[in-house]
């Protein structure tokens, strides 16, 4: 319930997530709020250490409708800007991105569930002037224990190489606004490919 849907008017998202690499560590904080039924404000700031270099971001967004129905396809755009420290300079510098999001509700081996699709291009002053992002979820919800969660995000910076993160993983279901999420972190790149994920989301 991100990315394609809007929040509702006068209600929130807020997500926390932890990966581990033997190579180091990063830290991720999101949050989203209706403000209306046509429109969603959020900030999204990640901090990174990994083999001695440290890279972050910090951006506040805005999220519009393109096509909110109850059936089929839900689509949203978001507009985000703020500052990224390039891991290589170590130095702050304005980045803006536009993100196209696309996702429904499925069923699934008899399970319901969902799949969710995020395409970003990002822009910055200093380091890799454009890059392209591609993130892409498919989750089930179990009838009880732990639902399974499948997500893959992919990178393309200007005149660099494909990127890729496989994140498989499961939900446990706290309390009816809250979610553990933990899982693996399986990647293309880096000293340390693998890595251990833990993430909570929080409705309210």
């Amino acid at each position: 319930m991100a990315g394609a849907w809007m929040e509702q008017d006068g209600a929130g998202f807020l997500s926390s997530s932890f990966r581990l690499r033997p190579s180091g560590q990063e830290l991720s904080a999101y949050g989203a709020y209706g403000i209306g039924p046509r429109l969603t404000l959020g900030v999204d700031i990640n901090q990174a250490d990994d083999s001695g270099g440290q890279s972050a971001h910090a951006l506040v967004f805005a999220r519009l409708p393109l096509r909110q129905r109850d059936t089929g396809w839900r689509l949203a755009v978001e507009m985000a800007v703020g500052a990224s420290r390039d891991s290589s300079t170590a130095k702050w510098a304005p980045m803006q991105r536009i993100t196209v999001s696309a996702g429904r509700g499925l069923r699934l081996a008899g399970r319901d569930g969902w799949a969710a699709f995020d395409l970003a291009a990002e822009w910055k002053t200093a380091g890799t002037s454009r890059a392209w992002k591609l993130d892409g979820t498919l989750g089930l919800n179990a009838t009880s224990g732990p639902s399974p969660l499948l997500q893959v995000e992919l990178y393309q910076p200007r005149n660099g190489e494909l990127l890729w993160k496989l994140l498989p993983g499961v939900r446990f279901q706290l309390s009816p606004q809250r979610e553990l999420i933990t899982g693996l972190e399986i990647r293309s790149f880096g000293d340390a490919r693998y890595g251990l994920r833990m993430e909570l989301w929080h409705r309210f």
